[in-house]
């Protein structure tokens, strides 16, 4: 009799700590993304890609990941393998996440170190900023979460660096 008052709530309590791990495991795996994201983004061999998406978009590029194709792609896929279990950019613990890019431009380019004209304040659009943002829906596990929270909650990164060109 005791086993049935008691065990609903120990399986409660077991699904919640496992989905409070699963949390954590998916934070890191998205902050990692996106720090790996932010880190190609930000290098000279991105600039070709950041005038592209500046002079096509607005300065604003989406893709999940892993990337099928688009302006984004190297970056996008240089995310996936930082949370791959085999080095490959299918195999990431994120698949499904979406990564957003974002640039700021002057007269349909990126700026860079030598247009911002000294500007460093990311909040301002003449600055040679670039933005990374991660978003990955993570499914609960928990019966009774699921139901307050409607069975996702989305994790996610948002991180700003200085263009390197």
């Amino acid at each position: 009799m005791e086993l049935a008052i008691s065990l609903p709530f120990l399986c409660l309590l077991i699904f919640g700590a496992a989905d409070i791990g699963r949390a954590f495991y998916y934070r890191e795996a998205v902050a990692n993304a996106a720090r790996e994201a932010l880190r190609v983004a930000m290098a000279q061999p991105q600039q070709a890609t950041g005038n592209t998406v500046c002079s096509g978009s607005g300065g604003t590029a989406s893709s999940a990941l892993p990337a099928s194709g688009g302006s984004i792609a190297t970056i996008v896929d240089d995310a996936a393998v930082e949370s791959s279990s085999n080095g490959a950019a299918s195999g990431s613990a994120i698949s499904g996440a979406t990564v957003t890019v974002i640039w700021h431009c002057a007269s349909g380019s990126a700026v860079t170190n030598s247009t911002s004209g000294g500007v460093t304040d990311p909040a301002l659009a003449q600055s040679d900023a670039i933005e990374v943002k991660v978003s990955y829906p993570m499914t609960l596990i928990t019966p009774f979460a699921q139901q307050v929270v409607g069975g996702t909650v989305a994790v996610k990164v948002d991180l700003f660096g200085r263009a390197q060109y």
